[in-house]
């Protein structure tokens, strides 16, 4: 007698899965059109306001917003306070957290301006050209102290968002994005919400192992170390892109020390993130995706940190906490970022660009990070910078 095939249920589970997405993307298509309409209409409001109380643009002039650019500027622990710079400098600029000192390059694709673009017309234009790359960072440190444990990598916000079921779907598409092109070792956290959380909260941040450095040159005392804005600075040193696997072990081995200065390049992520544009470009079926949409605001901070041992850590809830908070991270280097065309509130960038006295707190809370020494190392306690 003949049996009749059954339908494997996983086939069943899967199609509900993909029309269970499907709704989704729809559902997160029609909030997106939406938001954009309305900003369009404040956008329209702000051009031509009604009555003369309106308040004029921030520390940016308009004409110069324009024009499309990121600012970056020291951030707490980093010294001089207020030292900013733009994505098509031609200038490396300084920075001094305490461990450590250095410089700091961070270059960008004129991508709001495709005319510009196609013309090669924009500063950096031979190194840019005929990469894929949006923007690249490059940052030299030389150490005072030498550093313990895992060195990571990445992007913190400057307080919790919250983001929205939908939103977070989508973001979770991104997400995917630069875990493929950084690795497993990738820590991600929309953050905790101060309305839920005692005590210290940790900041939405996104961080990767320092081996997905892009270049490497390790100049030992005595040497002179590359310039940051020298045109060959791209065939200087290890590149990830020759030998991904020896590349890799060189920067887990490697140890931060006084004596050697230590050259990095960072472009992994670059493809997938317009920082200009505040977006993430449309790529095959997957649409473009504000930045702002799913959570991610300015100002951000890109930094480089290692985390205390956890015998030294505070505000731990249970043995299951590995918060990334600041009260347990060791700041090696920060700066603040935004673009011109979608910069933070006004106030907060007056204070971020100030360079007036600075803004750290008298007495030293848990969590809010001023520069103080213990030991053998530095730590950061009670910036005010990043933690609003």
């Amino acid at each position: 007698m003949a049996v009749e095939s059954e339908q494997p249920r996983w086939l069943l589970y899967c199609a509900a899965l993909v029309v269970m997405e499907v709704i989704v993307l729809v559902v997160w298509t029609l909030v997106v059109l939406l938001r954009r309409w309305r900003g369009k209409e404040d956008k329209d409001a702000e051009t031509h306001p009604k009555g003369s109380g309106a308040s004029g643009p921030g520390p940016a002039q308009e004409g110069d917003r324009s024009k499309g650019h990121l600012v970056i500027v020291n951030a707490a622990p980093c010294g001089p306070k207020g030292q900013s710079s733009r994505s098509d400098c031609m200038e490396a600029t300084e920075f001094d957290s305490g461990i450590c000192h250095g410089a700091w390059l961070c270059i960008h694709k004129p991508t709001n301006d495709p005319e510009r673009i196609a013309s090669g017309d924009y500063p950096y234009a031979d190194h840019f050209h005929t990469r894929k790359r949006l923007w690249e960072f490059r940052l030299q440190l030389k150490f005072r102290e030498p550093v313990d444990g895992e060195v990571i990598f990445g992007c913190e916000q400057d307080r919790y968002y919250h983001v929205p079921t939908v939103e977070k779907y989508i973001s979770s598409t991104v997400i995917g994005l630069l875990r493929t092109a950084a690795g497993d070792a990738m820590y991600q956290t929309h953050g905790d919400d101060p309305r839920h959380v005692r005590g210290e909260t940790e900041r939405p941040q996104i961080m990767f192992p320092l081996w997905v450095m892009d270049q490497l040159i390790v100049s030992e005392e005595g040497e002179e170390p590359p310039d940051l804005t020298d045109p060959e600075f791209s065939s200087f040193g290890v590149l990830r892109a020759e030998d991904r696997r020896k590349h890799r072990e060189v920067l887990k081995r490697m140890e931060f020390r006084p004596g050697p200065t230590f050259t990095f390049g960072f472009w992994c992520i670059a493809q997938f993130v317009d920082a200009i544009g505040w977006k993430v470009p449309a790529r095959g079926v997957i649409p473009q995706v504000k930045l702002n949409e799913i959570g991610t605001h300015p100002p951000c901070y890109i930094t480089m940190y290692a985390l205390r041992p956890q015998e030294e850590w505070s505000n731990v809830q249970g043995k299951r906490d590995t918060r990334h908070l600041d009260s347990r991270k060791i700041y090696i280097w920060r700066v603040a970022l935004w673009s011109s065309l979608l910069p933070p509130e006004s106030n907060r960038e007056q204070e971020l660009l100030s360079k007036g006295a600075t803004d750290m707190k008298k007495e030293a809370s848990p969590g809010r990070n001023s520069l103080s020494r213990r030991g053998n190392g530095w730590c950061c306690a009670g910036f005010e910078d990043g933690c609003r």
